[in-house]
């Protein structure tokens, strides 16, 4: 009897035991997604029409080996089309009016065909390399991305990622979220990297440019535009 007793007490500790581990795990895993219902309901912008009450287009600035253009930008109902031009290194940019210090910030973007250029999708703050995150994706077909973080006037994190598709050919989501105690960056909803830490120390405008580094070489002709389908941000 004291024996039936015995294992009857191990079975039911062995079940109260699984109980909990299994939702220890079920919560470890949750936690990016705890994390993201925290922030407000998102502001979703779809570019039926672009609404320059929001948005701003770059008119004209020296960046790299161009310049970024307002007449390089094309709205259009439902996107917005950023124009390369390989021979004078000139493309464009799009940025919010408001500024964030921290949120969630989330694009669906297919980059330009145009080797020796970059897309950034990011959020910046003067002087240069004191407030900045970015996702810059290389506009070539056998591709990468370039995580930074830039703090106090220099970078604080960076790392590369080779990306298992081709931006050029279709739309994919990048997305960062940006938390007192941790950065992460997403693309298409898989977690690529997190840094733990607070690297925002003041409200940055949420940007999205694709133009030509002075650090890469230009290698041909942009033979298709980088097209911005979506935008969402949230606090």
């Amino acid at each position: 009897m004291k024996k039936k007793w015995l294992l009857a007490s191990l079975f039911l500790f062995m079940i109260v035991f699984s109980v909990i581990l299994l939702l220890s795990l079920k919560e470890r895993t949750e936690m990016p997604k705890t994390e993201r219902e925290t922030f407000t309901p998102s502001t979703v912008e779809t570019f039926q029409s672009f609404n320059r009450e929001d948005w701003e287009i770059r008119e004209k600035f020296k960046l790299g080996r161009g310049y970024l253009l307002a007449r390089q930008v094309a709205p259009a109902p439902g996107k917005v089309e950023i124009k390369l031009n390989s021979r004078t290194a000139d493309g464009g940019e799009i940025r919010t009016r408001e500024s964030f210090q921290y949120g969630q910030f989330e694009a669906a973007i297919q980059t330009a065909d145009a080797p020796g250029s970059i897309t950034g999708f990011f959020l910046y703050a003067p002087p240069d390399l004191h407030h900045e995150v970015d996702i810059e994706i290389f506009n070539e077909r056998k591709s990468k991305v370039l995580l930074t973080i830039y703090q106090n006037g220099k970078v604080a994190k960076q790392m590369e990622h080779p990306l298992p598709f081709d931006p050029t050919k279709e739309l994919h989501d990048y997305r960062i979220d940006v938390l007192p105690e941790e950065t992460r960056f997403l693309i298409d909803g898989e977690l690529i990297q997190a840094w733990k830490g607070n690297f925002s120390s003041k409200p940055m405008q949420l940007m999205i440019n694709s133009w030509y580094p002075s650090w890469l070489e230009v290698k041909g002709d942009a033979s298709s535009p980088t097209v911005i389908d979506q935008v969402s941000y949230s606090r």
